[in-house]
């Protein structure tokens, strides 16, 4: 058509205060740009760590021709990434993060930019997490009805990010992240995946497709007993679900070795409370099917919660796990009752 100009790929060169090493990235004119530039992120502390980095507070200064502002913002920095593939990691982040545009349940992605070697992926701040509120709460355990409405509000995210082919496979409290208005909102958009085959470059750094308490069995090791897949999410949301009720993280105080030799080797499972909502238990047990395909879609899981999120139930008819309990309970195998066949949704 005439008049009509054809989209192009441009390249940009990235550096870290020294301009003799650049690195190219080559980026499309429909994508929005995600690089920040270094200089207009100031750290102020660092506030957890995790199997793939830390995360830091960190202030963002913008400005233009009639404002000047400052914002604060959540910073995770992954640990250093091989020079020779920098380049893998960035084109995958970018991807993602067009991906991750508009979502309403998933944390709003400022962008990333690299910082003393290390990338740092910016992200909006929140004050703290369902982790947070588990450790203020006698027993560190929630209510049956926020454990219904905060489920319902993180399988939306996790489905609306399933909608666009991104994989969480870090499901877990503390990525779970509250809002002004206390709603869920999750704060983690498939690191994981974005770390796979990315060698650190610290060979004490384990690589893990996920954080082990709350890992499926072929997250540890997808090309034996993969694929990694969309059912590959509904285990860790079930683990972080048996976490919430409980107080108590799954497999707490084993080392990444004896969750490997107990989930994978032995197919044990979390431990569900008894009494809860038979529709409640019966998908989320259907999530520790050690087959991927027995196990419910995030949509199915969705459907349940929402159907149950509106009755009331008396938080006394379902049976707390106690610590003094704790070794015994971790190690039992759970049976399902129903199994909940599905065929793999990916490939």
């Amino acid at each position: 058509m005439a008049g009509e100009v054809a989209a192009t790929a441009f390249e940009y060169e990235l550096y870290d205060r020294d301009p003799d090493h650049v690195k190219t990235v080559v980026a499309t004119p429909d994508r929005v740009n995600p690089w920040i530039d270094p200089g207009v992120l100031k750290l102020s502390h660092r506030i957890g760590r995790g199997p793939f980095g830390d995360v830091w507070i960190a202030t963002q200064h913008q400005s233009g021709d009639d404002y000047d502002e400052y914002h604060e913002v959540a910073i995770k920095m992954l640990y250093p990434i091989r020079e020779n593939q920098m380049l893998a990691f960035l084109a995958k982040f970018e991807d993602v993060f067009s991906k991750c545009q508009g979502l309403r349940n998933v944390c709003f992605l400022h962008g990333i930019s690299e910082i003393g070697g290390k990338m740092c992926i910016a992200m909006k701040f929140y004050e703290g997490s369902i982790g947070d509120k588990m450790a203020l709460l006698k027993g560190g355990k929630l209510s049956l009805a926020d454990i219904l409405r905060y489920g319902t509000e993180l399988a939306q995210g996790v489905l609306e990010l399933h909608a666009r082919g991104v994989l969480v496979l870090n499901l877990k409290p503390s990525n779970f992240l509250l809002n002004e208005h206390d709603q869920a909102i999750l704060g983690d958009f498939g690191i994981p995946l974005l770390l796979l085959g990315i060698p650190l470059l610290s060979s004490d750094v384990a690589i893990r497709l996920g954080t082990p308490n709350y890992m499926a069995p072929e997250q540890w090791q997808p090309e034996i007993r993969g694929p990694i897949s969309f059912e590959t999410d509904s285990w860790g949301f079930g683990c972080s679900i048996v976490e919430m009720l409980s107080g108590i993280q799954p497999w707490c105080g084993k080392s990444a070795q004896e969750i490997y030799q107990l989930v994978v080797i032995k197919q044990e499972k979390p431990i569900i409370p008894s009494g809860l909502p038979p529709a409640m238990e019966k998908v989320i047990s259907g999530c520790f099917e050690y087959d991927l395909r027995n196990r419910p879609l995030i949509a199915d899981v969705l459907q349940v919660f929402k159907s149950c999120k509106n009755t009331v139930y008396d938080d006394e008819d379902w049976t707390s796990l106690r610590n003094s309990n704790l070794e015994k309970l971790s190690r039992a195998a759970y049976t399902r009752v129903v199994s909940l066949k599905r065929p793999t949704s990916c490939g």
